[in-house]
């Protein structure tokens, strides 16, 4: 896998971490966005910023499995986040 392209928070995006759940949502219209179990963990990751092979590869640590593995999953919801606009594209 090679990207350059590096991920962020969007600007007018808001987060609340609760019982075991993560509430995302663009501030103020909304609306929420609900995320458990992997889908937290690789928002958590993209939201820490860096290419989408170190988010990948964090995330595949996270549940000790190998990158190739997991790869296209994490790519796609990653591009979810970012055609909500909840994560963007940065330059690292």
């Amino acid at each position: 896998m090679t990207s350059s392209a590096a991920y962020g928070i969007a600007p007018d995006v808001g987060r609340v971490d609760a019982d075991e759940l993560t509430y995302v949502a663009r501030l103020p219209e909304g609306p929420a966005l609900v995320l458990a179990d992997s889908a937290a963990v690789i928002w958590a990751e993209a939201s820490e910023g860096g290419s989408l092979e170190q988010v990948v590869e964090r995330v595949a640590d996270a549940f000790g499995l190998a990158p190739a593995a997991i790869e296209q999953d994490v790519a796609a919801f990653v591009e979810q986040l970012v055609a909500l606009g909840l994560l963007v594209h940065t330059d690292d």
